[in-house]
């Protein structure tokens, strides 16, 4: 079953639509928004599991230009 996980991402005073062009080229987020608020971008990624989510929160620590990232497992009872 595919499972789906928001990542809440705060940057560290880079550029809002740069940050979320490189979040987009990460494979396994399927989409990126700039959002206005406490949050800068929310991303989206859906996989076989959620196994492979900390690696891909992992991952997105690693660009330039984020200061966080929080993740949102969507549990369906």
């Amino acid at each position: 079953m595919l499972e789906t996980a928001y990542f809440l991402i705060t940057l560290n005073r880079h550029t809002p639509a740069e940050v979320a062009r490189l979040v987009r080229r990460v494979p396994g987020i399927a989409e990126a928004v700039v959002t206005l608020g406490e949050i800068d971008i929310i991303a989206v990624s859906q996989m076989e599991g959620t196994k492979g989510f900390p690696a891909l929160t992992d991952q997105l620590k690693n660009i330039e230009g984020i200061a966080s990232v929080s993740i949102c497992v969507v549990v369906r009872p």
